[in-house]
């Protein structure tokens, strides 16, 4: 996708990144790396590698089953994103934390206990998100059709 005007906070990104500096949208497309049960009962925690962009997160098992190797994308967005009901997860939270070290940008969001952290090497990527924003997490799949999975 090519570059949209930044000026007015529309999102500009590249094919696999699309982000917004000030209207606090961020989408990404990855690769599900690990799948791992929680220590607490019935909850998943899936990590994502979007390339510059890092995302972890757990919860409860029976509303999203992914498998390592699936491709995905995930949006973060201050607005409610469109989704389709029964294939797509949609949770709404609030960012809880935002970090910055040396190489590394991190956003932390709570979806009413479950946790999702975003970790990126740009600041910009997190730049449209604020402490106590009210953001939604969608994740849409498509299986991995590969062998052996």
């Amino acid at each position: 996708m090519s570059a949209l005007d930044q000026s007015m906070g529309s999102p500009v990104g590249s094919e696999k990144t699309l982000y917004s500096r000030t209207s606090g949208y961020l989408e990404v497309r990855g690769k599900v790396t690990e799948v791992a049960k929680s220590l607490i009962p019935n909850v998943t925690i899936y990590s994502i590698d979007c390339g510059d962009i890092k995302i972890k997160f757990d919860v409860q098992s029976k509303l999203v089953r992914l498998n390592s190797g699936d491709e995905v994308v995930v949006t973060i967005s201050k607005n409610m994103p469109n989704y389709e009901r029964g294939v797509d997860f949609v949770a709404w939270g609030y960012v809880i934390s935002l970090k910055q070290g040396e190489s590394l940008f991190k956003m932390v969001i709570s979806l009413w206990g479950y946790i999702v952290i975003v970790e990126a090497t740009k600041q910009e990527f997190l730049s449209g998100f604020n402490f106590m924003d009210k953001v939604y997490f969608k994740i849409s799949s498509k299986p991995n059709t590969s062998a052996g999975t």
